[in-house]
């Protein structure tokens, strides 16, 4: 597949399976990460892959068990399908309750299929049972930000682009908070409406200064 974008559009919300994460690659055709829960069904892998889908997003994703399991499905669902093996990539979907980054539940090694990790804090939120997360000058209280920067040190662990959780700023408000990300060290994020793409593709392709972009 083509390297992923830095932008990632819901088309549902990721809790709801079947939902899509679309994307637009370097060719400018519309591709989609097809969104399915840990439990998802050889049947469901099957449909999603015969439909065209880029690829899979794993959403609920805890452990790296969550990516083997549906790795070897997507095998199976290749081979019934006649597509080669290890074709369709996978992108993970936390709430960055994450094992430790090197342990041996992490994803590190666990498929080369994984292509990205994608924070989205609303699970956490109903974990937590809470209604507001950030403050007003926009910091996140210290339970969403280890969750966050968990999200980053697994992806960094495993060799992955981490995106950045989903917001509903517009305008200047939102391109400064990607680049408070983007600084943070996310390569991408969440797009919950299609005015974001292209604040989303300007912020996060400045890289991160002089250390480079993130990388992907």
């Amino acid at each position: 597949m083509e390297k992923l974008p830095h932008a990632l559009l819901e088309t549902a919300p990721p809790a709801a399976e079947r939902g899509a994460l679309v994307y637009a690659g370097d060719s400018g055709i519309e591709s989609r990460f097809v969104v399915v829960n840990p439990d998802a069904s050889l049947e469901t892998l099957r449909h999603a892959i015969a439909g065209g889908a880029a690829g899979i997003a794993l959403t609920g994703c805890c452990t790296g068990a969550d990516i083997q399991r549906l790795a070897v499905l997507l095998s199976v669902a290749e081979a019934e399908e006649n597509l080669a093996e290890g074709s369709t990539p996978i992108i993970a979907i936390t709430d960055g309750i994450l094992p430790a980054p090197v342990s041996p539940q992490g994803f590190s090694d666990k498929s080369s299929r994984l292509a990205g990790l994608v924070w989205d804090q609303r699970g956490l939120v109903k974990t937590l049972a809470v209604e507001s997360t950030r403050t007003e000058s926009g910091e996140w209280p210290p339970t969403f930000a280890a969750a966050r920067a968990a999200v980053l040190l697994t992806a960094a662990s495993a060799g992955i682009p981490a995106y950045d959780s989903a917001s509903d700023l517009a305008g200047e408000l939102f391109a400064t908070d990607c680049d408070r990300s983007r600084a943070d060290g996310f390569f991408g994020r969440l797009a919950s409406d299609p005015a974001q793409i292209a604040i989303i593709q300007t912020v996060y392709a400045r890289g991160r200064g002089s250390s480079g972009q993130a990388r992907g």
